[in-house]
């Protein structure tokens, strides 16, 4: 059909130039549009997966919401159990707390006492005619385990769907941290309404449509939207893994299995998305089915850029094909065109926006043989162009400014361009303050201007003007213009992307450098781990032999003092000896070896003992202890880690102990020991750098009173220099450190402050200075660490 448009004077070998030509575009136009379709296809499933993922990660905050709703519930039941009311087994004295309980924790339908031989008391009906040692929940509490069951059809009340949790009671006599030794006497028992546990699964639809729903350990789903296929334990109902849709089948299946995911499939012939993951509180798995529009219409704007482009992309098609057209009707519009399209091609290879513009502009001007080409950007507000880039022909002033029009109403300006009429724009004296001299001008005539707007994908409005001393504004000049105006558009836009991109990589790099930091905190944390381990064990093989070193010293002290005591009983009677005795007496000077040996073996006992003080220090630094709490000397545990550092003290540094008579706090200790023994590095580090002779550090123990309860106070105070403000603030602040990150990682005090706050519920506080300077020429000085923990 192309080829019917050729006049018929063309000649053989033009009409094949033309033909191969068009062949030669089919190719570029398919290889264009199988690249275009590729590029949405990767595009398009790279937005897919990082809003799979976001919705993924919304789903996994809300699924924490609910772990943790459920470990509330957990945990007060389990503290409800190991109240002295409550374990007393008394149902007279239990029942008003309860009630009482059930009014206060609101979240509770009701409450329940139940014996070991299953027979129970509940704050409804009081005591109940049933017996429950058949259920799963009785069974793991009384086996000491907190225990969520599935939904279940309570047996004192009518009908009614519930949810119980049940804690072990243990005796008040017995330490309940001791569960492995005592049995539990009873079972403490809350019950949820099944219509509870709906109402919060329920926040968290994503979008219209969506709903969630939960399966228990077998796949059978016990909150779901539909009423008919849930099940409970008295009620069964058919399980998602038997489901006749092999969609659900396979999305059950992983939920059963505890996976974390999200899957694209079908259900009742509908496309969707399933986002689930397991609860770590209960057996449950729970999913979020969310219509695939709620996740997709986020792909809408890639959708109207492909159409754009689609729409680009058949400009451009027809736009080529009637260029050849042209090409063939006229060798010098050909001539125009390749110079157009190798102007456009330089425009978007760079990503530079003053090169870009100002390449536009000369180009467009050297192309066109203009007097001037400028590129602006308008200002609605003050019905302003604002000209940045421009060329002009030599001889010819610069017009780079602000200019707008004297008259007209607002906004008139953007009409008159387009219609191409006359226009005189004047420098505004708004731009850059008051010019000097006489404001310039610039005149634009009636068929010797066009102004192309370029809207770029920033919404701001561009134009490019392109004056002439001749006539202009031709049909051909102003195609020139616009298809230089699209390519400029995209040139922005891509300029614009490419700033973003950059601004995205630096705050990856960011991202990255924190990332390899941590790493190389695990990997030393690691190393420390196992050198802690290694360290036990060889305090374990020393401290044998060193035992029986120092046992059998004792011994030998005691036997060479009676061989001593014999010796001078000899020398007593037998005053005389023999010339050979005499004369071996006064070769080995008995005199002084009976005065060193007993020094000597002296000696060796203090060092013995010595050994045994450091071994026994390493086994306490360097044991666990991280398992289960125990009661512990917390001031030993000091002592210990004192004489660890005794190398770093030397004689330079005195250590004040001020301490106090303190109870056995129960703690991990092996994580005190940790963050006392940051602490007190931290310390001697400060003391070494102060340039007072007297460096000291003072450490006070002591039991304070707080509205919320008893705390033990452990006070580590220094001389040394102070710590600013603004330091104070981000001590605790995860690798902040003020020196090299070589040696230091920064996590030593963030560490101090989650084991002593987060795992002991204590509090950590600094305070600098604490010691006013002796003179006016001096600084305040002095740092001191507070640790306070709860006694329990």
């Amino acid at each position: 059909m192309l080829i019917r448009l050729l006049p018929a004077r063309f000649t053989c070998r033009s009409r094949l130039r033309y033909i191969a030509a068009l062949i030669i575009l089919g190719w570029i136009i398919a290889a264009a549009s199988a690249t275009a379709y590729i590029s949405y296809q990767i595009v398009r499933r790279s937005i897919l997966t990082n809003l799979e993922q976001k919705v993924l990660l919304e789903v996994k905050q809300r699924g924490d919401n609910i772990d943790r709703w459920i470990a509330t519930r957990k945990a007060e039941i389990e503290l409800l159990a190991n109240t002295p009311i409550v374990s007393s087994m008394s149902w007279q004295l239990a029942e008003p707390y309860l009630q009482a309980e059930v009014i206060r924790l609101q979240e509770f339908y009701h409450f329940a006492l139940i014996d070991p031989d299953g027979y129970y008391y509940t704050t409804k009906v009081g005591k109940a005619k049933a017996n429950v040692t058949d259920r799963q929940h009785f069974q793991k509490a009384m086996a000491g385990e907190v225990y969520v069951s599935d939904p279940t059809i309570s047996r004192s009340l009518e009908n009614k769907i519930i949810i119980p949790i049940s804690a072990p009671i243990y005796p008040l006599a017995t330490n309940p941290t001791s569960k492995t030794v005592n049995r539990p006497i009873g079972v403490m028992n809350g019950v949820i309404q099944i219509e509870r546990l709906v109402a919060i699964a329920g926040k968290m639809e994503y979008g219209a449509g969506s709903y969630a729903f939960i399966l228990n350990s077998q796949g059978v789903p016990i909150i779901h939207p539909n009423p008919n296929v849930t099940g409970n334990i008295d009620r069964p109902a058919a399980s998602f893994l038997d489901s006749k849709d092999a969609n659900l089948a396979i999305v059950a299946r992983k939920m059963v299995y505890q996976k974390t995911g999200i899957s694209q499939t079908e259900l009742n012939n509908t496309r969707v998305y399933i986002a689930y993951l397991p609860l770590q509180q209960a057996e449950w798995s729970i999913g979020l089915v969310i219509p695939r529009y709620n996740i997709e219409k986020e792909l809408h704007p890639l959708y109207i850029l492909i159409a754009i482009t689609a729409g680009f992309l058949v400009w451009a098609i027809l736009s080529a094909i009637a260029a050849l057209n042209l090409f063939a009707k006229n060798r010098v519009r050909g001539r125009t065109e390749a110079m157009l399209h190798r102007l456009t091609s330089r425009v978007r290879a760079s990503l530079n926006l003053d090169r870009i513009l100002q390449t536009t502009v000369e180009e467009l001007g050297s192309l066109l043989h203009l007097e001037r080409a400028i590129f602006g950007w308008y200002d609605p507000r003050h019905d302003a162009l604002e000209f940045c880039w421009e060329y002009c022909r030599e001889g010819l002033p610069a017009r780079l400014g602000t200019f707008g029009a004297q008259s007209g109403p607002s906004g008139d300006l953007v009409a008159r361009l387009h219609r191409s009429e006359s226009v005189v724009l004047r420098e505004t004296a708004a731009s850059f303050g008051e010019p000097s001299g006489e404001l310039t001008q610039l005149e634009l005539a009636h068929q010797r201007y066009a102004a192309v707007p370029v809207l770029t994908q920033t919404n701001r409005l561009g134009y490019l003007f392109a004056c002439a001393d001749r006539q202009f504004a031709a049909a051909e000049e102003v195609e020139v213009l616009e298809a230089v105006a699209d390519s400029l558009a995209i040139a922005i836009s891509q300029s614009y992307l490419h700033e973003q991109i950059q601004d995205q990589l630096k705050l990856l790099e960011e991202v990255l450098a924190k990332l390899r930091r941590t790493e190389e905190h695990l990997m030393k944390s690691e190393k420390m781990s196992v050198l802690g381990e290694i360290a036990a064990g060889i305090a374990r093989e020393i401290n044998n032999p060193i035992n029986f070193i120092y046992g059998s010293l004792i011994h030998l002290n005691d036997s060479i003092g009676d061989l001593l005591n014999i010796i001078y009983l000899y020398a007593q009677y037998y005053p005389v000896p023999e010339p050979e005795i005499a004369a071996e007496i006064e070769a080995m000077d008995l005199g002084f070896v009976s005065e060193d040996v007993p020094q000597i073996l002296n000696s060796l006992k203090t060092g013995a003992d010595r050994i045994r003080q450091l071994v026994l220090s390493l086994q306490n630094f360097s044991s666990g202890g991280d398992t289960d709490k125990e009661r512990t000397n917390i001031q030993e545990g000091i002592d210990s880690i004192l004489l660890l550092l005794a190398h770093r003290l030397d004689n330079k540094i005195s250590v004040v102990k001020e301490y106090s008579n303190l109870p056995l706090l129960l703690c991990y200790p092996g994580q005190l020991n940790q963050a006392f023994a940051s602490i007190l590095r931290n310390a001697i580090d400060a003391v070494n750098s102060s340039e007072f002779a007297d460096k000291k550090i003072v450490i006070k123990t002591d039991i304070v009173s707080r509205p919320e309860g008893r705390f033990i106070a452990v006070s580590i105070a220094n001389n040394g220099p102070r710590i600013p403000p603004e330091i104070q603030r981000r001590i605790f602040d995860p690798f902040f450190t003020t020196k090299s990150f070589n040696k230091f990682t920064g996590l030593g005090l963030s560490i101090c402050y989650k084991i002593v706050v987060q795992t002991h519920g204590g509090r950590i506080t600094v305070q600098s200075p604490t010691m006013q300077p002796e003179s006016e020429y001096q600084s305040a000085i002095g740092a001191e660490f507070v640790v306070e923990l709860p006694v329990i």
